[in-house]
């Protein structure tokens, strides 16, 4: 297991220089890019090539990896048209990633639209992630849908990943309280851990079972990032160097 530092919100005004040094120093592997909020670091498709070059030789510069690009690319429209305006908008990102020697590109599902059955959208969703995949491929990309808003539901984000039955297609784990049954997560997990290729944590002293959790990584041998989504802060470099202590502390039981 990987640690990641997520832009979003923590380091969303650190500018890439900063971002990179603060990562490194507070015991990060990688950054997750939050795009299209933003942020200081300005990693977006508006990256000339030469750009996109200097980004990663910075990142190799100080031994880190781009773990994933966050997009807000949803694709519950029941609008056809809007759908396919939105990944046409997500392959750029796909490019960025590829770019950026990045494997992972964040998407949404996100919502089921009023009046529409689950099992439509669902279909739609996987529809436009089959596509992206298509894309994805040659350029060495996952495109992977959070469990997130209603989609974290593990039904509607799995019914959409397998309908876009594609290799390049799989889940982001998010960790939301919404999993927890009875004080667990067994059961959410057991539906889609063999489908997770990237995880979204959040505060590590909440009372999500983070330990529980760990413990179900490790038993199932999940060597991919997890990128701390968390909330801005004063001190965010004596914040980010906590939260990595606590993470190793966990992850290596």
């Amino acid at each position: 297991m990987k640690l990641s530092l997520l832009t979003f919100n923590i380091a969303r005004d650190m500018p890439l220089e900063e971002v990179i040094r603060v990562a490194k120093e507070t015991g990060f592997a990688a950054i997750e890019f939050r795009a299209e909020a933003n942020h200081a670091h300005g990693v977006e498709p508006s990256l000339s090539a030469e750009e996109r070059q200097q980004v990663r030789r910075k990142m190799e510069d100080a031994y880190l990896a781009t773990s994933c690009i966050g997009t807000s690319s949803r694709f519950e429209s029941p609008d056809p048209e809007a759908r396919k305006q939105m990944v046409e908008h997500t392959k750029q990102f796909v490019e960025l990633a590829s770019d950026l020697h990045c494997g992972r590109v964040r998407v949404f599902g996100n919502d089921l639209p009023k009046g529409v059955d689950s099992a439509d959208c669902t279909k739609y969703v996987g529809d436009c992630l089959r596509e992206l995949g298509e894309h994805a491929e040659p350029l060495g990309v996952d495109v992977l849908l959070e469990m997130h808003g209603q989609f974290n539901f593990w039904q509607y984000t799995l019914a959409a990943v397998e309908h876009a039955a594609h290799p390049r297609v799989d889940i982001v784990y998010n960790c939301d309280p919404r999993d927890v049954i009875a004080g667990s997560i067994a059961e959410t997990y057991s539906h889609v851990w063999d489908r997770i290729r990237h995880i979204h944590l959040h505060e590590l002293d909440s009372s999500y079972p983070y330990k529980e959790l760990f413990g179900l990584l490790r038993t199932d041998g999940y060597d991919g990032y997890l990128s701390s989504e968390i909330e801005g802060s004063t001190d965010p470099e004596r914040v980010l160097g906590l939260y990595s202590a606590l993470f190793y502390a966990w992850a290596r039981g």
